[in-house]
């Protein structure tokens, strides 16, 4: 099995309440475990962000289910490439609600998101995976739900 990584962010269509967030996670932690899925998924109303690692075939095919869901529009791949290790070990979906008052604690995240929308989605993968980096390092152990 090689492993892969996939990125993509994507747009609610609706408002998304902390109950609504905690059903999503419930049901892609359950499938994610039983597909060897792991990764994390970020949210900023009404942005998501979500990255998933494991085998290249099932990473896809999750994602492909993905975005077919009526929840959120415009899915876009940010990235997509084999991975020596997973980022994200022991979390079958880690998440984290993100609001204007943590985003300054990551470094380059608020200039991300304020792009204009033709250059937020073609930012070379270095920036992005130092990003992710960096929420991995501050909020590990704050995942929510």
């Amino acid at each position: 099995m090689s492993l892969y990584c996939l990125v993509y962010t994507s747009i609610s269509n609706q408002k998304m309440s902390d109950n609504h967030l905690k059903d999503l996670l419930k049901k892609a932690r359950q499938k994610n475990e039983k597909l060897s899925i792991t990764g994390m998924l970020l949210y900023l109303d009404p942005f998501f962000i979500q990255i998933l690692e494991g085998d290249e075939a099932i990473v896809n095919d999750s994602f492909n289910i993905i975005r077919q869901d009526l929840r959120h529009q415009k899915v876009r791949i940010i990235y997509k490439k084999p991975i020596t290790e997973r980022a994200f070990p022991n979390w079958t979906m880690g998440f984290n609600k993100v609001s204007d008052e943590n985003l300054e604690q990551v470094e380059g995240f608020s200039d991300f998101w304020q792009r204009p929308i033709a250059d937020f989605f073609s930012n070379p993968p270095n920036e992005i995976e130092q990003m992710l980096e960096q929420f991995l390092v501050k909020f590990k152990h704050e995942t929510l739900f």
